[in-house]
């Protein structure tokens, strides 16, 4: 954490053989006496001016040494340190020491010129399909491009593999069963959404099924929050489905209705909603 302190109401900048005066009240004895310390040690290891500001590279506790900056403006004194401290540190106290002591070597640094930066977003667009592909698709894209999976999934549904509707009864089934049906029946719903936006209605209707059949075989048809909470949802979906379906899956729905509308089991008020198409 970097900390920055200021010494201010100085009319003119402050000689070096002053700072020591002007920075008394900044430290506490302790941390004077380990940067005393550290300056006899020869912690300093670099300090360089550039006009009015300093830069040093102080050795510490840790492997790199702290960067420790100082500036000498009009209205008093700056300094930072790169050190975990959030009070003026050892490492400041014993720069001062160094400059004070003119222990500097003079610089003229070059203008900083601040990094051209970009989004995530405005480079992929300036970057090939095909070289992109080819990026994620290397070693080197497999081991370090990560996603936010589920997000990713539900964009590029239609790319996926297809799975079976046993897939789906199974799974949600046993999870109903063993009372750990968690958020499986929101990623469900997920999946129909998106498989909508590809205009894949087959896959959409299996899930779909699979939600019914697999709520009622567990015998929570009736009786579960989640599954009613979601039936308008569900009634929506199915009947946008079957609009767009091509003959063949109209066909398929067909059958499935008949055996729902023919076996009492499922005595459902929001499912009676659902499949009077």
């Amino acid at each position: 954490m970097e900390i920055e302190t200021n010494i201010s109401n100085i009319d003119e900048l402050i000689p070096e053989e002053d700072f020591l005066e002007y920075v008394e009240d900044e430290f506490t004895y302790q941390i004077k006496e380990r940067g005393i310390a550290y300056y006899k040690n020869g912690h300093v290891i670099k300090c360089v001016k550039n006009k009015n500001n300093y830069l040093a590279k102080v050795r510490g506790s840790s492997s790199a040494p702290y960067k420790v900056q100082i500036y000498n403006m009009a209205d008093g004194l700056a300094f930072k340190c790169t050190c975990p401290c959030d009070f003026p540190c050892k490492h400041i106290y014993a720069t001062i020491l160094a400059i004070a002591n003119q222990e500097y070597e003079i610089v003229n640094l070059k203008k900083e010129i601040k990094e051209h930066k970009s989004n995530l977003q405005s480079i992929i667009e300036k970057i090939p399909a095909e070289k992109l592909k080819e990026y994620l698709l290397s070693p080197l894209g497999l081991g370090y491009v990560c996603f936010e999976v589920t997000n990713f999934e539900n964009y590029f549904r239609e790319y996926l593999p297809r799975q079976s509707y046993e897939f789906y009864y199974n799974n949600l089934y046993n999870s109903l069963v063993l009372e750990n049906e968690d958020n499986m029946l929101t990623s469900y719903i997920n999946r129909i959404k998106s498989y909508l936006g590809s205009n894949d209605f087959n896959e959409s209707f299996k899930i779909i099924k699979s939600i019914i059949e697999a709520y009622n075989d567990a015998g929570y048809l009736n009786f579960d929050d989640n599954i009613i909470n979601i039936f308008s949802i569900l009634t929506m979906i199915f009947r946008i489905i079957y609009k767009k379906s091509n003959l063949k899956l109209k066909e398929e729905i067909n059958k499935w209705l008949e055996k729902v509308k023919n076996n009492n089991y499922y005595n459902n008020l929001y499912l009676e909603d659902m499949v009077s198409i």
